[in-house]
């Protein structure tokens, strides 16, 4: 019997993981994995822990961001190093010109290193969508969470642990107004440009 441990375990995307694949399931409060890595063998590592708050991470959470994104995941690469690392990582990735994507990119340059990687990019959202706006000018492959954690099961459970390669993980180009109407009717469309203008944080038009 396969035994895979997964990183994330307890945030979105690792509780709707659990209702379609079976493993190790870890969160930030019980496995630290910027700190020493528990002593116990795996066949194979999906690394889906990562600090999200974009926001946060460009204006007072440089250091956290860097340190759980990239340090992080260069803890686990360097542990299991012999065994094949699955790294879920974001469609910002492509344009890392904000600290939350740099993170991100750097952390995927780490994992290419690893002689056994997959790494998906990809972009979910809470099912249904949460926010009151959605973009009209951006462009995703990503989904609900529900829908990619699907996805990703699918293809943790496909993948021959030998090959390595960079994915996108998603249901094809689509805008994110687009995404947030299927759940969300009453959603108002608005400009990327808006949120950066309001935020100061660069997000791109296009993830693909």
């Amino acid at each position: 019997m396969n035994k895979i441990l997964i990183t994330g375990g307890t945030g979105r995307l690792g509780k709707e993981l659990q209702k379609h694949l079976a493993g190790h399931y870890v969160g930030t409060e019980d496995f630290d994995f910027t700190g020493k890595i528990p002593e116990a063998e795996y066949d194979l590592i999906v690394h889906a822990g990562a600090y999200t708050d974009v926001r946060r991470a460009e204006h007072e959470d440089k250091e956290k961001c860097f340190m759980v994104n990239v340090y992080g995941t260069f803890n686990l690469i360097s542990h299991y190093k012999n065994t094949p690392f699955i790294y879920v990582s974001s469609e910002s990735a492509k344009y890392p010109f904000s600290v939350y994507a740099l993170s991100k990119k750097l952390a995927e340059e780490i994992v290419e290193a690893h002689p056994r990687h997959l790494i998906l990019r990809t972009l979910f959202k809470p099912n249904p969508f949460p926010f009151p706006m959605a973009y009209i000018d951006q462009y995703t492959q990503g989904d609900y969470v529900d829908v990619i954690a699907e996805l990703l099961a699918k293809r943790v459970k496909e993948w021959d642990r030998k090959t390595s390669s960079l994915e996108y993980l998603g249901t094809g180009r689509k805008t994110m107004f687009e995404l947030a109407k299927r759940t969300r009717p009453d959603v108002v469309p608005n400009n990327v440009d808006d949120y950066v203008k309001e935020a100061g944080v660069y997000i791109p038009k296009d993830y693909l």
